[in-house]
Parts: structure tokens; sequence; C-alpha cells
């Protein structure tokens, strides 16, 4: 009798093990699909971040070009004869 009451206690104690653990298996499952999501979210805000930075840099680059024009041609080489030309100045 005593081992049917220890047999008994056991089973029940397993089978609530069981749903305590298959519970919060699923909890966990729950919590990582939301932190998935939210990790892919915070790299789209940075990605788009980085781009609008670039954007705008590019922009205050495009404005000083234009403000002031490099002399000469603008084709290849032309900066490597732009910094002589401006060591050469420098130098009178």
């Amino acid at each position: 009798m005593r081992r049917m009451v220890w047999v008994a206690l056991g089973a029940a104690g397993g089978v609530i093990v069981y749903r305590r653990a298959q519970t919060m298996i699923a909890d966990a499952r729950e919590r990582g699909v939301v932190v998935s999501a939210q990790q892919a979210g915070v790299s789209a805000m940075s990605a788009l971040a980085a781009a609008r930075n670039l954007a705008s840099a590019a922009a205050e680059r495009a404005q000083a070009d234009h403000a002031t024009p490099a002399p000469g041609p603008s084709g290849p080489g032309s900066a490597a004869a732009r910094v002589l030309r401006t060591s050469r100045e420098g130098e009178k």
C-alpha cells in the first residue's frame, strides 16, 4: 500500500512538473518572438538613422562643393592637379 501511495505521488508530481515546464517553454518562445521583433525594430531604426546621417553629410558636402567651385577641369587626375596648383601658389 505504501508503494502505491508513493507511485501515485510521484506520478502526480511528474505531471505537475511536466505541465509547468511546458508553460515555461511556451512563455520563453513568446518572449523570444517579442525580443526578436524588438531587435529587428532597433536594427531598422539604426539603419535608417545611419542612412539619414549619410544623406545629410552628402547634402552638406554638395553644398560646400557648390559654394566654392574648384578651378580647372574636373576629369581624372584633376584633384592631383589642384593640389599641385595650390601648393605652388602657396610657395610664391
